[in-house]
């Protein structure tokens, strides 16, 4: 693990507990209606896949011209679990079906801003 991999492990890392924490204060606020019933799985989920991806991008992106076909891929590959995850858990569970999507989608938000926002730093950064 190159030193830039532990960087952004770290900082997920830091980034996932404040957000779990936060979560876990609103869940004990909002009426359980608006609680999905993996209310406790989302940012566990959400902390394996990014960091699992950012591996998979740090191995095999090593060169220049192989980082950008495994982004796309890894990103492509990422845009399915999602979609399969939200379709398979909807039409398995349709009474928790809209609070499992908002929430899916407010931390799909949150992680992949983190995660635009430190590649950004990352690539301006090298390019300096």
């Amino acid at each position: 693990m190159d030193l830039n991999l532990k960087g952004f492990g770290k900082q997920l890392t830091i980034f996932s507990i404040v957000l779990f924490a936060l979560y876990g204060a609103l869940v004990i606020v909002l009426p359980s209606r608006f609680v999905s019933d993996l209310y406790w799985a989302f940012v566990p989920f959400f902390y394996v896949v990014i960091l699992v991806s950012r591996i998979a991008m740090a191995e095999k992106g090593k060169r220049k011209k192989s980082f950008d076909i495994t982004f796309i891929s890894t990103t492509v590959i990422r845009f399915i679990l999602y979609v399969s995850i939200l379709l398979f858990y909807s039409f398995r569970r349709p009474d928790d079906a809209v609070p499992f999507i908002i929430t899916f989608f407010v931390f799909y938000f949150a992680f992949t801003l983190f995660e635009v926002s430190y590649m950004y730093r990352d690539l301006k950064t090298r390019n300096n």
